[in-house]
């Protein structure tokens, strides 16, 4: 485990963890955050490229529970939430989408795959997936979100 100096830092490992294990897959899946889907200031929004897999940070919580932080406040676990958000495109089936569940149902178990218990190398605890929303489909294209949580420690 690496001590980390940025809030963020798991969630490019994150990254890197899953172009490495999603790199064979084709065609080739998108590993995408936020950033990467800005448009420019003045312009709009980038179309999301399909496959892809959408690394969002949800946001973190620190616990008051014993054994989660260092009694003189000088360490703590910090509890990461990312969602993974599988995104297909499909119109083969557009009015009902079974074709693009079909294949976010598939994208997302290689996803699962990939990190279910992995570890990051600046994680305090492997990868746990935990319940998140259900999916979305509109006009052709399947949202099917993931959500995975993992353990920073913090310390001075």
């Amino acid at each position: 485990m690496i001590k980390p100096d940025n809030l963020l830092v798991l969630q490019d490992e994150l990254v890197t963890l899953l172009k490495s294990k999603l790199a064979a897959l084709s065609p080739a899946v998108h590993v995408l955050t936020p950033d990467d889907l800005q448009g420019e200031d003045t312009g709009p929004v980038k179309v999301q490229p399909v496959p892809a897999v959408n690394v969002v940070y949800m946001g973190h919580r620190f616990s008051d529970q014993a054994g989660r932080q260092r009694t003189d406040g000088k360490a703590a676990l910090v509890a990461q939430l990312f969602a993974l958000e599988v995104v297909t495109r499909n119109v083969q089936t557009l009015k009902t989408g079974a074709a693009a569940r079909l294949g976010g149902g598939q994208l997302a178990m290689h996803v699962i795959d990939a990190v279910m218990g992995a570890r990051l190398p600046s994680a305090a605890s492997p990868l746990a997936l935990v319940a998140g929303p259900g999916h979305a489909y509109k006009g052709g294209m399947q949202y099917l979100p993931l959500l995975a949580q993992v353990d920073l420690l913090i310390s001075r």
